[in-house]
């Protein structure tokens, strides 16, 4: 088995791997998605509400008819 960087494999007394050990700061983007899917790890509500935001041009578009929508004196 080849040796990687931020990835410990451990044994049991019978040499049979039983664990493993992960650096999520080196390994994180590629494995974060799989301990989402299994539950191990949650997003935060920062991230939920981040994936159904909407964007700067969304708002700025948003502020400008409610702007027009305002009774303005002449």
């Amino acid at each position: 088995m080849a040796r990687i960087a931020g990835i410990q494999i451990e044994k049991n007394a019978k040499g049979t791997p039983t664990h493993v050990r992960i650096n999520l700061k080196k390994h994180g983007e590629k494995i974060n998605p799989i301990l989402e899917e299994l539950g191990a790890i949650e997003e935060d509500e920062f991230e939920r509400k981040w994936k159904t935001s909407i964007t700067g041009d969304e708002v700025f578009n948003h502020v400008i008819e409610h702007l027009k929508s305002l009774p303005w004196d002449k």
